[in-house]
């Protein structure tokens, strides 16, 4: 489920700022192997809920960090408005296109820290709804009818 997750939140955030390259390996985030200004993505599942026979709800937290352009040895912030706005725009739920996910954002979750000078980094939960894969029955077409029967 973590590929689905980051697949959407990567339509997410290509939506908010189109001019970021994203980052969803840790490994090449670790160890900076990216260009700025860019956006990490994380996923860390949380719990799943049975809602039916057919689906299960799955929790989940995101972290986004964005990092700032250096230019002239010098961060431009980057705003978390754009995002702020989208997320407010579609009322806190997200279709992805290609993913074709749908994610419910816990706006009370929302939290912004701006207390890097080379980043502001974003962390909300969110949920979305599973189907269970159901395996094909064998349908009958033909009825035999007996009759005599009284």
């Amino acid at each position: 489920m973590e590929d689905r997750e980051l697949a959407v939140l990567t339509e997410l955030i290509a939506e908010a700022y189109p001019q970021l390259e994203t980052v969803v390996n840790v490994d090449d985030w670790m160890t900076q192997r990216f260009s700025l200004p860019a956006a990490f993505l994380m996923t860390r599942g949380i719990g799943e809920t049975g809602r039916s026979h057919a689906s299960y709800q799955v929790e989940a937290e995101a972290v986004i960090v964005l990092h700032y352009p250096k230019v002239e040895g010098v961060y431009q912030r980057l705003s978390a408005e754009p995002l702020r706005q989208l997320l407010r725009q579609s009322q806190y739920s997200y279709r992805g296109k290609a993913s074709g996910l749908s994610i419910e954002i816990d706006s009370s979750t929302l939290r912004i820290w701006r207390d890097r000078r080379d980043r502001t980094e974003i962390a909300f939960r969110f949920t979305y709804i599973v189907t269970v894969p159901r395996e094909d029955a064998v349908k009958i077409n033909e009825f035999e009818i007996e009759e005599g029967h009284s």
